[in-house]
């Protein structure tokens, strides 16, 4: 007999079932919010007609617009982080008229971000102090810049040939901003407010970005000790070194071998010994052969899925070429899943759309196996995370056997 109830809601009531009881087992881990939330837009996907879907995007549309003018104005950052102010004085303070405070604010409030305790009278919650200068205000200042271009896409695809998208100095970001000839980096870098923007966010989303839980760097322990003179990880483009550092807590000083962080030389010069202890700043770029020769693990965590597939076998090869017979080369990216289902995790989707802006794509597990194989690379075993579409890719040269 089928346990499932009948009725045109039947799907509803079953996902509605178990999104309580995973509720009532629900401890704050991260792993588990996850889930949760992406379970609790299943219901509302559920629930939603065509019409409510459209009328959701206007809310948003209209709440991300009241939110950067809360923003930009400074009115946040005067409403006090202990109590309550009228909208009638954070006028005053800011100097803009009272109504468009107050409209701005309630709508906010409405999406969870501060409060209103009493009448025109509007106080900071948690939500609303990631918004604050210190905390995420650039993050959100970066989504901002990146919407105008967006909305310029059609614009684009009407006035550029369709290989366009893939030429790194055609890009729809540098196009929209008037700066076409350029890479996007060279037009973000071109604006120290949006340069400074984007390193904020590239920064801060690391911390949302899973580094453990997938390769088991302590496995290395044998075979590193037996031959300390090879360099046991080389991070190619590993910015600030988060993912060397996280690799230490599994590999305590490396095993005994040297830890090399590679990355432009900008990137590299504020870090001191103290940032990164244990490990060794190499300037290099990876569109240029690896120098550092059979190391025990190179690793590519977060750079390929900004770049065509044309661009990623160059920067393979490049590191292919270092490799020795036991090398491992460890691609830390995401894995696009072959078909969309609705209700599914968005982030990779979000992402490869928002990576178009820079001539980049997440990937397929296919899309990997053509990478590597122009190296004369091959997958050993992709570990993924327990949630959403984040894995480590292990690969190592191809034997003759699989040749």
């Amino acid at each position: 007999m089928d346990p499932s109830p009948p009725g045109p809601n039947a799907e509803l009531i079953v996902a509605a079932s178990e999104f309580a009881a995973a509720v009532k087992e629900f401890n704050g881990d991260p792993v588990k919010q996850r889930q949760l939330l992406k379970e609790a837009d299943r219901l509302r996907i559920l629930l939603e007609t065509p019409m409510d879907v459209l009328m959701k995007q206007w809310e948003m549309s209209q709440c991300i617009s009241a939110m950067n003018l809360l923003v930009e104005l400074d009115v946040l950052e005067a409403i006090p982080k202990q109590g309550s102010i009228s909208s009638k004085d954070l006028a005053e303070i800011v100097k803009v008229d009272e109504s468009a405070i107050a409209r701005a604010l309630k709508l906010v409030v409405i999406f969870g971000i501060c409060v209103e305790p009493a009448p025109n009278v509007f106080a900071l919650n948690d939500n609303a102090f990631v918004f604050l200068k210190g905390a995420a205000r650039e993050f959100f200042q970066f989504m901002i810049d990146q919407t105008g271009p967006f909305y310029k896409l059609p614009e684009y695809f009407r006035t550029h040939k369709q290989e366009d998208l893939y030429d790194l100095n055609k890009s729809p970001y540098a196009w929209a901003v008037g700066m076409e000839g350029v890479s996007y980096y060279d037009a973000i870098s071109s604006d120290p407010r949006k340069l400074h923007n984007f390193n904020f966010t590239m920064a801060t989303s690391e911390q949302v970005m899973p580094i453990m839980g997938m390769f088991p760097w302590a496995s290395m322990k044998e075979q590193v000790e037996a031959d300390t003179s090879r360099t046991f990880a080389v991070d190619i483009g590993g910015g600030r070194g988060q993912l060397l550092k996280a690799i230490q807590k599994e590999a305590p000083n490396g095993f005994g071998a040297k830890m090399i962080l590679q990355d432009r030389p900008d990137v590299l010069a504020p870090l001191t010994a103290e940032d990164i202890p244990g490990i060794e700043k190499m300037s290099y770029d990876f569109f240029t052969p690896q120098p550092v020769k059979n190391a025990h693990l190179y690793l590519i965590r977060r750079v390929l899925h900004d770049f065509y597939i044309p661009v990623c076998k160059e920067i393979v090869k490049n590191t292919a070429s270092a490799m020795g017979p036991t090398s491992r080369l460890i691609i830390a990216d995401m894995i696009m899943p072959e078909k969309v289902e609705i209700g599914t995790e968005v982030t990779p989707y979000w992402m490869d759309f928002n990576l178009m802006m820079l001539n980049g794509t997440e990937k397929s597990k296919k899309q990997f196996e053509e990478i590597l194989d122009v190296a004369g690379l091959e997958i050993v075993k992709i570990y993924p995370f327990a949630f959403g579409c984040h894995v480590n890719i292990e690969c190592r040269l191809k034997t003759a056997a699989s040749s």
